[in-house]
């Protein structure tokens, strides 16, 4: 039997990491609720708050990219500052 996560499934797996309060922050700069910025990326509403509440949340790559294309941003802003 496989789950989500078994190499039967390689689009379930986590691709990037995700910079929950940096997510928060920059949802409220805009102006939006949770379930506003989920709907405007077309994600759900516990995805959503999933990524938030993690300070580095496991994340798709495509979830990143349409958070940040509604936020009006770059991904890279979404994901934790590079350590020197």
């Amino acid at each position: 039997m496989t789950g989500p996560r078994s190499p039967r499934h390689p689009a379930q797996r986590w691709t990037t990491i995700l910079d929950g309060g940096r997510l928060r922050q920059l949802r409220r700069q805009h102006g939006l609720s949770q379930e506003q910025l989920a709907g405007q990326a077309g994600i759900s509403l516990t995805t959503m708050r999933r990524l938030e509440r993690g300070p580095a949340a496991p994340c798709r790559c495509r979830t990143l990219g349409r958070l940040a294309a509604a936020l009006g941003e770059e991904p890279a802003r979404l994901t934790p500052a590079r350590q020197p």
